[in-house]
């Protein structure tokens, strides 16, 4: 498939080996939707997508991503371009997979996915398929708590997205939230699955948005995101630095 003109990532205004850190102070959003939908509709078409769900089916699905929101996290993760990803609640590797496909088919070699998983008694990463789990040690799989490894510095201290599927109580929502949003660079994603379960995610992106009194829209001055969005059980919000 030809690669359209990535206008919804126009914003960052910079070649693909600058510091995240120089990007445009003035960023545009057009486009962002269309792009992130032609990759979640490419992926839900592939024989990749066909292929993970048979595993994830034949393992059990319960607890493991459905297909909408794998292809919205695929779509999220192309867009993006990350280097640095963190997950919670990695599981059985169905929303690693996702992300570590993005990155394969955007040539991302360097970049790493450090995937959160409390559980001792699930096989974390049993979906991710070998020629994904091998590349570059992209995949970075972390058996503990995620208030540990915080507590211990054993992840990086800037990421550029933080997906969120682990306990899904509001309480721990909400801490995993205000955790890993100032470790966030500027433009990086906040991403959290289920977030239909309550209103963490509401609240947190509400917390992170101010008005003007005058007109009632968003003062960009004073809001800490540039956007945020809901497709399928997928919440995401794209931090301002």
């Amino acid at each position: 498939m030809k690669r359209m003109p990535a206008i919804s990532r126009s914003w960052w205004r910079r070649p693909k080996d600058t510091n995240r850190a120089e990007l445009s102070p003035g960023p545009s959003y057009h486009g962002t939707w269309d792009t992130v939908a032609r990759f979640a509709a490419e992926i839900r078409a592939s024989d990749f997508m066909a292929e993970m769900i048979r595993r994830r089916d034949a393992y059990g699905s319960e607890g493991a991503m459905g297909a909408l929101d794998c292809a919205t996290l695929y779509g999220l993760t192309r867009w993006l371009r990350p280097a640095a990803i963190v997950e919670s609640g990695g599981y059985i590797g169905m929303s690693s997979a996702f992300i570590l496909k993005a990155l394969a088919d955007e040539k991302l070699t360097a970049a790493k996915l450090y995937s959160i998983e409390l559980s001792q008694e699930c096989d974390q990463g049993a979906l991710i398929p070998d020629e994904l789990r091998s590349v570059s040690g992209g995949f970075v799989p972390m058996r503990g708590k995620v208030e540990d490894f915080l507590k211990h510095n054993a992840l990086p201290s800037s990421i550029d997205m933080f997906l969120h599927d682990s306990s899904h109580s509001y309480r721990h929502m909400l801490w995993e939230f205000r955790q890993f949003w100032p470790r966030l660079r500027d433009g990086g994603l906040l991403v959290s699955h289920d977030v239909q379960m309550n209103a963490a995610f509401a609240e947190f992106v509400a917390k992170t948005y101010a008005h003007d009194k005058n007109t009632g829209r968003r003062d960009a001055q004073r809001t800490s995101h540039y956007e945020w969005g809901r497709w399928g059980y997928v919440g995401f919000a794209i931090k301002k630095g």
